[in-house]
């Protein structure tokens, strides 16, 4: 696990740059970890190296970088890879992290949680209260090996955002909403199609995204979640027409539609004649 450790998204980002930036694809442990944080910083330890250490472990976590059986570490993409450090660092987090509980039990999982309790999951809590209530809702009150806890939640709350699952209000309570994590999914999503029937979105879109509504890490996440309601939870809703509104999808809401319902984010009028979707259409997505 990383998150609960002093690693942010910047830094994982200078990493790759900076692996990037050097001449030799290969490069020692103990140099990387100088070139990271040299000895001249301002009340700089030498023995201890514990942003580098941690960065180049999240690094390793999520396959960024790979290393040899002597200790040398490098990039696992292609010299020429063309994407940006924060490309790079998304479709890892997309692949590796949000995908699956693997190399972060707890990051998807909690996301999960937060999307399926609506407007309560919008509120300003401590992390001990969620540790409490996620533990209490999802595990039954039963501490495993490596409980959530309020580090946890302040780990995760250094890269929710930068996954783009939702945004911080003027209060910094976070507000989940997966727009640019379903705006970087759109292609799998639609998979060659350019209009798909709303119950045909929802199941591509909970295969591409399982932390979101009806995928596999959200129903272990929301126990009492129920598909046949067809009502899409409201940091989803409010995506989805973001998402619209935006030009990247039109959604077909018609006056006699009994699709999936986008109600708990209250649908404009001037542009849904409904809040339940019909079809979902693919205007434009990521090249």
């Amino acid at each position: 696990m990383f998150t609960d450790q002093p690693v942010t998204p910047v830094r994982v980002e200078i990493l790759i740059d900076l692996l990037r930036g050097l001449s030799s694809r290969r490069v020692d442990r103990a140099l990387l970890m100088q070139l990271l944080q040299p000895e001249g910083l301002p009340n700089f330890d030498p023995k201890k190296r514990d942003q580098s250490q941690q960065t180049v472990k999240a690094a390793l976590e999520l396959k960024i970088i790979a290393e040899d059986a002597d200790g040398a570490l490098k990039l696992t993409g292609e010299r020429k890879d063309e994407r940006t450090a924060r490309q790079i660092l998304l479709e890892s987090l997309d692949e590796f992290v949000l995908s699956n509980i693997e190399v972060e039990p707890h990051f998807s999982l909690f996301y999960s949680y937060l999307l399926s309790l609506n407007t309560y999951g919008c509120i300003a809590k401590s992390g001990d209260e969620w540790a409490r209530d996620f533990e209490r809702d999802v595990f039954g009150g039963q501490r495993g090996e490596n409980p959530f806890n309020s580090t946890k939640w302040t780990g995760l709350q250094r890269w929710f955002s930068y996954a783009g699952l939702g945004w911080y209000d003027i209060n910094e309570v976070f507000q989940p909403n997966p727009y640019e994590r379903i705006h970087r999914r759109l292609g799998v999503i639609f998979a060659g199609e350019v209009k798909l029937t709303g119950e045909e979105f929802m199941h591509q879109m909970s295969q591409a995204c399982p932390e979101l509504d009806g995928g596999t890490i959200f129903k272990k996440a929301a126990l009492g979640y129920d598909p046949t309601a067809k009502a899409c939870s409201l940091g989803l809703s409010h995506a989805l027409i973001d998402l619209h509104q935006d030009g990247w999808i039109c959604l077909d809401c018609p006056r006699d539609s009994r699709g999936w319902s986008i109600e708990a984010a209250e649908p404009p009028s001037d542009s849904l004649q409904s809040s339940h979707i019909d079809t979902v259409e693919l205007i434009k997505a990521i090249q």
